[in-house]
Protein backbone atom coordinates (compact mmCIF):
# COMPACT_ATOMS: atom_id res chain seq x y z
CA UNK A 1 0.00 0.00 0.00
CA UNK A 2 2.94 2.52 0.92
CA UNK A 3 4.80 1.36 -2.38
CA UNK A 4 1.70 2.44 -4.43
CA UNK A 5 1.38 5.62 -3.20
CA UNK A 6 4.64 6.78 -3.76
CA UNK A 7 4.25 5.76 -7.16
CA UNK A 8 1.32 7.64 -7.33
CA UNK A 9 2.88 10.98 -5.74
CA UNK A 10 5.69 11.22 -8.17
CA UNK A 11 3.33 11.00 -11.76
CA UNK A 12 1.92 14.18 -12.52
CA UNK A 13 0.80 12.71 -15.97
CA UNK A 14 -0.81 9.87 -13.81
CA UNK A 15 -2.61 12.50 -11.52
CA UNK A 16 -3.63 14.92 -14.53
CA UNK A 17 -5.66 11.07 -16.06
CA UNK A 18 -7.14 10.73 -13.17
CA UNK A 19 -8.30 14.07 -12.88
CA UNK A 20 -9.49 14.19 -16.38
CA UNK A 21 -11.14 10.72 -15.88
CA UNK A 22 -12.65 11.74 -12.73
CA UNK A 23 -14.30 15.10 -14.77
CA UNK A 24 -15.18 13.13 -17.81
CA UNK A 25 -14.58 13.56 -21.41
CA UNK A 26 -16.26 11.43 -24.43
CA UNK A 27 -12.86 10.69 -25.46
CA UNK A 28 -12.10 8.33 -22.41
CA UNK A 29 -14.51 5.89 -22.54
CA UNK A 30 -16.18 4.76 -19.00
CA UNK A 31 -15.85 6.87 -15.59
CA UNK A 32 -14.38 5.07 -13.07
CA UNK A 33 -15.44 5.47 -9.08
CA UNK A 34 -12.42 4.07 -6.92
CA UNK A 35 -13.60 3.64 -3.17
CA UNK A 36 -10.99 3.12 -0.42
CA UNK A 37 -12.47 0.35 2.21
CA UNK A 38 -10.60 1.30 5.69
CA UNK A 39 -8.52 -1.84 6.87
CA UNK A 40 -10.33 -3.35 10.21
CA UNK A 41 -7.27 -4.50 11.86
CA UNK A 42 -7.30 -8.27 13.67
CA UNK A 43 -10.48 -8.83 11.51
CA UNK A 44 -10.54 -11.54 8.23
CA UNK A 45 -13.23 -13.50 6.72
CA UNK A 46 -13.07 -16.17 8.90
CA UNK A 47 -14.42 -13.84 12.14
CA UNK A 48 -16.56 -12.72 9.49
CA UNK A 49 -17.64 -16.07 9.10
CA UNK A 50 -17.95 -16.96 12.56
CA UNK A 51 -19.92 -13.99 13.82
CA UNK A 52 -22.30 -14.42 11.36
CA UNK A 53 -22.94 -18.07 11.67
CA UNK A 54 -23.75 -17.19 15.40
CA UNK A 55 -26.44 -14.38 14.72
CA UNK A 56 -28.14 -16.48 12.32
CA UNK A 57 -27.65 -19.38 15.11
CA UNK A 58 -29.80 -16.94 17.68
CA UNK A 59 -31.87 -15.57 15.26
CA UNK A 60 -33.05 -19.30 14.62
CA UNK A 61 -33.31 -20.10 18.61
CA UNK A 62 -35.10 -17.47 18.63
CA UNK A 63 -37.29 -18.15 15.74
CA UNK A 64 -37.99 -21.43 17.40
CA UNK A 65 -38.75 -20.37 20.76
CA UNK A 66 -41.55 -17.79 18.86
CA UNK A 67 -42.84 -21.14 17.02
CA UNK A 68 -43.10 -23.09 19.98
CA UNK A 69 -45.11 -20.61 22.11
CA UNK A 70 -47.45 -19.95 19.73
CA UNK A 71 -47.69 -23.70 19.61
CA UNK A 72 -48.22 -23.95 22.73
CA UNK A 73 -50.87 -21.25 23.08
CA UNK A 74 -53.04 -23.13 19.95
CA UNK A 75 -52.51 -26.34 21.97
CA UNK A 76 -53.74 -24.61 25.07
CA UNK A 77 -56.88 -23.26 22.69
CA UNK A 78 -57.61 -26.35 21.47
CA UNK A 79 -57.32 -27.91 25.10
CA UNK A 80 -60.04 -25.55 26.67
CA UNK A 81 -62.06 -25.48 23.51
CA UNK A 82 -61.89 -29.57 24.01
CA UNK A 83 -62.64 -29.58 27.38
CA UNK A 84 -65.53 -27.18 27.16
CA UNK A 85 -67.11 -29.19 24.51
CA UNK A 86 -66.81 -31.84 27.25
CA UNK A 87 -68.86 -29.59 29.99
CA UNK A 88 -72.58 -30.27 30.16
CA UNK A 89 -74.49 -28.05 27.57
CA UNK A 90 -76.98 -26.35 29.31
CA UNK A 91 -79.42 -23.29 28.52
CA UNK A 92 -80.23 -20.89 31.48
CA UNK A 93 -83.62 -19.28 31.64
CA UNK A 94 -83.89 -15.94 34.10
CA UNK A 95 -87.49 -15.00 35.38
CA UNK A 96 -86.59 -11.58 37.32
CA UNK A 97 -89.51 -9.19 38.84
CA UNK A 98 -89.94 -5.66 39.53
CA UNK A 99 -89.21 -5.99 43.53
CA UNK A 100 -87.02 -4.32 44.82
CA UNK A 101 -86.43 -5.72 48.22
CA UNK A 102 -86.22 -9.13 46.38
CA UNK A 103 -83.10 -11.36 45.91
CA UNK A 104 -81.28 -10.43 43.08
CA UNK A 105 -81.34 -12.18 40.00
CA UNK A 106 -77.52 -12.06 39.75
CA UNK A 107 -77.07 -13.45 42.72
CA UNK A 108 -78.95 -17.10 41.56
CA UNK A 109 -77.37 -17.09 38.28
CA UNK A 110 -73.90 -16.53 39.67
CA UNK A 111 -74.46 -20.10 41.50
CA UNK A 112 -75.06 -21.69 37.87
CA UNK A 113 -71.94 -19.43 36.00
CA UNK A 114 -69.44 -20.97 38.39
CA UNK A 115 -70.37 -24.52 38.26
CA UNK A 116 -68.98 -26.67 35.90
CA UNK A 117 -70.73 -26.62 32.60
CA UNK A 118 -71.35 -24.87 29.40
CA UNK A 119 -73.82 -22.16 29.05
CA UNK A 120 -75.27 -22.05 25.43
CA UNK A 121 -77.43 -19.96 25.82
CA UNK A 122 -79.53 -17.18 28.43
CA UNK A 123 -82.32 -16.11 28.36
CA UNK A 124 -84.22 -13.32 30.46
CA UNK A 125 -87.49 -13.19 31.31
CA UNK A 126 -90.74 -11.14 33.24
CA UNK A 127 -93.21 -13.17 35.28
CA UNK A 128 -95.91 -11.69 32.68
CA UNK A 129 -93.86 -12.93 29.55
CA UNK A 130 -95.86 -15.91 28.03
CA UNK A 131 -93.12 -18.09 27.83
CA UNK A 132 -92.58 -17.21 32.14
CA UNK A 133 -96.38 -18.45 32.71
CA UNK A 134 -96.02 -21.71 30.96
CA UNK A 135 -92.55 -22.60 32.81
CA UNK A 136 -93.67 -21.38 35.96
CA UNK A 137 -96.74 -23.88 35.60
CA UNK A 138 -94.59 -26.70 34.52
CA UNK A 139 -92.31 -26.54 36.78
CA UNK A 140 -95.09 -25.30 39.42
CA UNK A 141 -92.34 -22.57 40.63
CA UNK A 142 -93.54 -20.87 44.15
CA UNK A 143 -91.19 -18.25 44.59
CA UNK A 144 -89.78 -15.01 42.03
CA UNK A 145 -87.42 -14.07 41.07
CA UNK A 146 -85.80 -17.91 39.99
CA UNK A 147 -83.57 -19.78 37.57
CA UNK A 148 -84.38 -22.44 35.26
CA UNK A 149 -81.78 -24.47 33.97
CA UNK A 150 -82.46 -26.97 30.47
CA UNK A 151 -80.05 -29.40 29.14
CA UNK A 152 -77.48 -31.88 30.20
CA UNK A 153 -78.75 -31.17 33.75
CA UNK A 154 -78.15 -34.64 34.77
CA UNK A 155 -74.55 -33.76 34.72
CA UNK A 156 -74.50 -30.82 37.04
CA UNK A 157 -73.87 -30.57 40.82
CA UNK A 158 -76.52 -27.59 41.92
CA UNK A 159 -78.69 -29.01 45.08
CA UNK A 160 -76.40 -27.61 47.54
CA UNK A 161 -76.66 -23.90 46.00
CA UNK A 162 -80.82 -24.16 46.13
CA UNK A 163 -81.86 -25.80 42.60
CA UNK A 164 -84.05 -28.84 42.59
CA UNK A 165 -84.13 -31.41 40.04
CA UNK A 166 -88.46 -31.02 38.30
CA UNK A 167 -88.54 -33.07 35.50
CA UNK A 168 -86.17 -32.07 33.06
CA UNK A 169 -84.68 -29.20 34.30
CA UNK A 170 -83.07 -27.32 37.49
CA UNK A 171 -85.27 -25.36 38.98
CA UNK A 172 -83.94 -22.62 41.75
CA UNK A 173 -86.47 -23.23 44.55
CA UNK A 174 -85.02 -21.33 47.51
CA UNK A 175 -85.77 -17.85 47.15
CA UNK A 176 -85.20 -16.09 50.21
CA UNK A 177 -88.35 -13.39 51.72
CA UNK A 178 -89.29 -11.47 50.52
CA UNK A 179 -90.23 -13.16 47.30
CA UNK A 180 -92.86 -12.54 44.60
CA UNK A 181 -95.83 -15.06 44.72
CA UNK A 182 -95.56 -16.51 41.37
CA UNK A 183 -99.44 -17.49 41.28
CA UNK A 184 -100.61 -13.80 42.93
CA UNK A 185 -97.94 -11.58 42.18
CA UNK A 186 -97.83 -10.43 45.17
CA UNK A 187 -94.68 -9.21 47.58
CA UNK A 188 -94.21 -11.90 50.27
CA UNK A 189 -91.83 -11.51 53.25
CA UNK A 190 -92.30 -7.59 53.90
CA UNK A 191 -93.00 -7.45 58.08
CA UNK A 192 -94.72 -4.52 59.69
CA UNK A 193 -93.45 -3.79 62.90
CA UNK A 194 -95.63 -2.18 65.73
CA UNK A 195 -94.23 -1.22 69.10
CA UNK A 196 -96.90 -0.26 71.83
CA UNK A 197 -95.15 1.62 74.14
CA UNK A 198 -96.71 1.80 78.58
CA UNK A 199 -96.26 5.73 79.03
CA UNK A 200 -95.68 6.48 82.45
CA UNK A 201 -94.06 2.87 83.83
CA UNK A 202 -90.42 3.98 84.35
CA UNK A 203 -89.81 0.45 85.53
CA UNK A 204 -91.03 -1.31 82.12
CA UNK A 205 -88.66 -3.29 80.40
CA UNK A 206 -87.55 -1.20 77.28
CA UNK A 207 -88.25 -3.04 73.95
CA UNK A 208 -86.34 -0.34 71.30
CA UNK A 209 -83.54 -3.14 71.27
CA UNK A 210 -85.67 -6.01 70.78
CA UNK A 211 -87.89 -3.81 67.52
CA UNK A 212 -83.67 -3.61 65.98
CA UNK A 213 -83.02 -7.06 66.59
CA UNK A 214 -86.23 -7.94 64.61
CA UNK A 215 -84.82 -5.54 62.06
CA UNK A 216 -81.35 -7.85 61.68
CA UNK A 217 -83.61 -11.24 61.10
CA UNK A 218 -86.81 -9.89 58.73
CA UNK A 219 -87.24 -7.36 55.83
CA UNK A 220 -89.25 -4.71 57.23
CA UNK A 221 -91.76 -2.80 55.59
CA UNK A 222 -92.65 -0.01 58.16
CA UNK A 223 -92.00 0.04 62.05
CA UNK A 224 -93.69 2.06 63.69
CA UNK A 225 -94.25 2.83 67.85
CA UNK A 226 -97.33 4.19 69.24
CA UNK A 227 -97.93 4.75 73.22
CA UNK A 228 -101.46 2.52 74.66
CA UNK A 229 -103.42 5.99 75.83
CA UNK A 230 -102.80 6.90 71.91
CA UNK A 231 -106.07 5.92 69.78
CA UNK A 232 -103.89 3.70 68.12
CA UNK A 233 -102.32 2.34 70.77
CA UNK A 234 -105.50 1.65 72.52
CA UNK A 235 -107.51 0.51 69.24
CA UNK A 236 -104.35 -2.34 68.66
CA UNK A 237 -104.35 -2.81 72.30
CA UNK A 238 -107.79 -3.80 72.31
CA UNK A 239 -107.73 -6.05 68.83
CA UNK A 240 -104.89 -7.71 69.84
CA UNK A 241 -105.38 -7.94 73.48
CA UNK A 242 -102.60 -7.49 74.50
CA UNK A 243 -101.83 -8.10 78.28
CA UNK A 244 -98.17 -6.87 78.72
CA UNK A 245 -97.17 -3.43 77.78
CA UNK A 246 -94.54 -2.85 76.06
CA UNK A 247 -95.36 -5.37 73.33
CA UNK A 248 -93.99 -5.84 69.87
CA UNK A 249 -96.82 -6.28 67.05
CA UNK A 250 -95.12 -8.62 64.04
CA UNK A 251 -97.18 -8.56 60.89
CA UNK A 252 -98.47 -12.13 59.33
CA UNK A 253 -95.05 -11.78 56.84
CA UNK A 254 -93.33 -12.59 59.77
CA UNK A 255 -94.30 -16.50 58.57
CA UNK A 256 -92.11 -16.53 55.68
CA UNK A 257 -89.07 -16.41 58.03
CA UNK A 258 -87.36 -18.82 60.13
CA UNK A 259 -87.38 -16.94 63.19
CA UNK A 260 -91.58 -17.05 62.96
CA UNK A 261 -91.63 -20.20 65.32
CA UNK A 262 -89.31 -18.95 67.52
CA UNK A 263 -91.68 -15.89 68.29
CA UNK A 264 -94.50 -17.92 68.39
CA UNK A 265 -92.78 -19.18 71.14
CA UNK A 266 -92.19 -16.24 72.80
CA UNK A 267 -95.49 -14.34 71.97
CA UNK A 268 -99.34 -15.42 71.00
CA UNK A 269 -100.22 -15.99 67.52
CA UNK A 270 -103.11 -13.71 66.60
CA UNK A 271 -106.11 -15.05 64.42
CA UNK A 272 -104.94 -13.19 61.21
CA UNK A 273 -101.34 -14.00 61.82
CA UNK A 274 -99.90 -11.50 63.69
CA UNK A 275 -97.79 -12.41 66.40
CA UNK A 276 -98.12 -10.71 69.70
CA UNK A 277 -94.58 -10.45 71.79
CA UNK A 278 -95.21 -9.08 75.07
CA UNK A 279 -92.55 -7.22 77.29
CA UNK A 280 -90.70 -9.89 80.10
CA UNK A 281 -90.74 -8.26 83.82
CA UNK A 282 -91.46 -5.82 85.34
CA UNK A 283 -94.39 -4.53 82.57
CA UNK A 284 -97.96 -2.80 82.50
CA UNK A 285 -100.36 -5.16 83.13
CA UNK A 286 -103.56 -4.13 81.31
CA UNK A 287 -106.12 -5.78 82.85
CA UNK A 288 -105.00 -4.53 86.49
CA UNK A 289 -103.36 -1.41 85.26
CA UNK A 290 -100.69 -2.40 87.59
CA UNK A 291 -96.84 -2.60 86.73
CA UNK A 292 -96.17 -6.54 87.40
CA UNK A 293 -92.57 -8.01 88.52
CA UNK A 294 -90.90 -5.75 90.98
CA UNK A 295 -89.54 -7.38 93.48
CA UNK A 296 -87.70 -6.66 96.62
CA UNK A 297 -84.22 -8.28 98.16
CA UNK A 298 -83.24 -8.75 101.94
CA UNK A 299 -80.05 -10.12 102.30
CA UNK A 300 -79.80 -12.11 105.44
CA UNK A 301 -76.21 -11.45 106.79
CA UNK A 302 -74.47 -12.08 110.44
CA UNK A 303 -71.74 -9.92 111.26
CA UNK A 304 -70.78 -11.99 114.27
CA UNK A 305 -69.19 -14.65 111.91
CA UNK A 306 -66.42 -13.32 110.37
CA UNK A 307 -65.86 -16.70 107.98
CA UNK A 308 -68.92 -16.41 106.76
CA UNK A 309 -69.25 -15.78 103.29
CA UNK A 310 -70.01 -12.61 101.18
CA UNK A 311 -74.26 -12.66 100.92
CA UNK A 312 -73.65 -9.79 98.54
CA UNK A 313 -72.78 -12.39 96.06
CA UNK A 314 -76.26 -13.17 95.58
CA UNK A 315 -77.25 -9.37 93.93
CA UNK A 316 -75.74 -10.08 90.49
CA UNK A 317 -76.99 -13.87 90.50
CA UNK A 318 -80.53 -12.40 91.08
CA UNK A 319 -80.43 -9.73 88.73
CA UNK A 320 -78.26 -10.83 86.18
CA UNK A 321 -78.67 -14.69 86.21
CA UNK A 322 -82.22 -14.49 86.60
CA UNK A 323 -83.03 -10.94 85.33
CA UNK A 324 -84.86 -10.01 87.66
CA UNK A 325 -85.70 -6.68 88.68
CA UNK A 326 -85.11 -5.21 92.15
CA UNK A 327 -87.12 -2.05 93.47
CA UNK A 328 -85.02 -2.60 96.74
CA UNK A 329 -82.45 -4.15 98.26
CA UNK A 330 -81.49 -3.89 102.01
CA UNK A 331 -79.48 -5.99 104.97
CA UNK A 332 -80.44 -7.14 107.14
CA UNK A 333 -78.52 -9.11 110.37
CA UNK A 334 -79.28 -11.72 111.65
CA UNK A 335 -78.43 -10.00 115.67
CA UNK A 336 -81.03 -7.57 115.31
CA UNK A 337 -84.44 -7.51 116.03
CA UNK A 338 -85.78 -7.91 112.27
CA UNK A 339 -83.16 -10.55 111.59
CA UNK A 340 -84.42 -12.65 114.44
CA UNK A 341 -87.98 -12.23 113.07
CA UNK A 342 -87.23 -13.69 110.28
CA UNK A 343 -85.34 -16.68 110.95
CA UNK A 344 -87.84 -17.48 113.41
CA UNK A 345 -91.38 -16.65 110.87
CA UNK A 346 -89.38 -18.74 107.93
CA UNK A 347 -87.53 -21.15 110.42
CA UNK A 348 -84.19 -20.45 109.26
CA UNK A 349 -81.43 -22.61 109.89
CA UNK A 350 -78.52 -21.24 107.97
CA UNK A 351 -77.18 -17.60 107.52
CA UNK A 352 -76.10 -15.76 105.26
CA UNK A 353 -79.04 -15.87 103.21
CA UNK A 354 -81.80 -14.40 100.99
CA UNK A 355 -85.35 -13.57 101.25
CA UNK A 356 -86.96 -12.21 98.08
CA UNK A 357 -90.38 -10.76 97.81
CA UNK A 358 -92.53 -8.96 95.56
CA UNK A 359 -93.84 -10.70 92.03
CA UNK A 360 -91.88 -13.38 91.94
CA UNK A 361 -94.79 -15.18 89.81
CA UNK A 362 -93.95 -13.54 86.29
CA UNK A 363 -90.16 -14.93 87.17
CA UNK A 364 -90.53 -18.18 85.17
CA UNK A 365 -86.47 -19.08 84.67
CA UNK A 366 -86.34 -18.23 88.79
CA UNK A 367 -89.04 -20.56 89.06
CA UNK A 368 -88.26 -23.37 87.60
CA UNK A 369 -84.75 -23.71 89.36
CA UNK A 370 -86.36 -22.27 92.63
CA UNK A 371 -87.44 -25.31 94.06
CA UNK A 372 -84.20 -27.19 94.03
CA UNK A 373 -82.12 -24.63 96.06
CA UNK A 374 -85.11 -23.11 98.25
CA UNK A 375 -88.90 -23.05 99.59
CA UNK A 376 -91.62 -20.42 98.44
CA UNK A 377 -93.30 -19.57 101.61
CA UNK A 378 -97.23 -19.43 102.43
CA UNK A 379 -97.22 -15.59 102.04
CA UNK A 380 -95.19 -15.52 98.51
CA UNK A 381 -91.48 -15.58 100.48
CA UNK A 382 -88.68 -16.87 98.50
CA UNK A 383 -86.04 -18.20 100.72
CA UNK A 384 -82.84 -19.62 99.74
CA UNK A 385 -81.63 -22.68 101.44
CA UNK A 386 -79.97 -24.98 99.65
CA UNK A 387 -75.98 -23.93 100.93
CA UNK A 388 -75.09 -27.20 99.01
CA UNK A 389 -75.36 -25.02 95.65
CA UNK A 390 -73.27 -22.51 97.30
CA UNK A 391 -70.35 -24.98 97.84
CA UNK A 392 -67.06 -23.30 99.39
CA UNK A 393 -68.32 -20.48 100.92
CA UNK A 394 -68.82 -21.37 104.82
CA UNK A 395 -71.98 -20.15 106.51
CA UNK A 396 -73.23 -20.11 110.11
CA UNK A 397 -75.66 -23.15 110.83
CA UNK A 398 -78.02 -21.69 113.31
CA UNK A 399 -78.62 -25.03 114.90
CA UNK A 400 -75.74 -26.06 116.00
CA UNK A 401 -73.90 -22.36 116.67
CA UNK A 402 -71.10 -23.52 114.76
CA UNK A 403 -69.34 -22.17 111.28
CA UNK A 404 -69.85 -25.04 108.49
CA UNK A 405 -67.00 -24.93 105.84
CA UNK A 406 -68.98 -25.80 103.48
CA UNK A 407 -66.43 -27.62 101.40
CA UNK A 408 -66.53 -28.37 97.70
CA UNK A 409 -66.93 -31.90 96.34
CA UNK A 410 -63.77 -33.96 95.31
CA UNK A 411 -63.57 -34.11 92.19
CA UNK A 412 -63.01 -37.44 90.67
CA UNK A 413 -58.86 -38.04 89.97
CA UNK A 414 -58.29 -38.66 86.77
CA UNK A 415 -56.73 -42.06 85.36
Amino acid sequence: MEEHKEKKEHNPKDANAGEASTHGSSDHGKKEIKIAVPEIKGLNWATISTAAAIILLIIAVFQTYRLNSISESYAKMEAKSAELHKLPAVQVIAIDTDCAQCTPIASILSTVTSAQANITQTTSLKPTDLKSRQLISEYSIKRLPTVVVTGETGKLKLADAGFAQVGNALVYTQTAPPYVDAATGAVKGLVTLTLVNASGCAECTDLMPALQQLRGLVTVKDAKIVDKDSADGAALVEKYSMSRLPGILISNDVAEYPVASQLAKAGTPKQDGTIAVGANPPYFNTSTGKVDGIASLILLNDSSCAQCYDVTMHIPIVKRGFQIYLGSTKVVDAGSAEGKSLISKYNIMAVPTILLTGDMSVYGQLNAIWKTVGTVESDGTYVFRAMSAIAGRPYMNLTTGKVELNPAPQQPQQQ
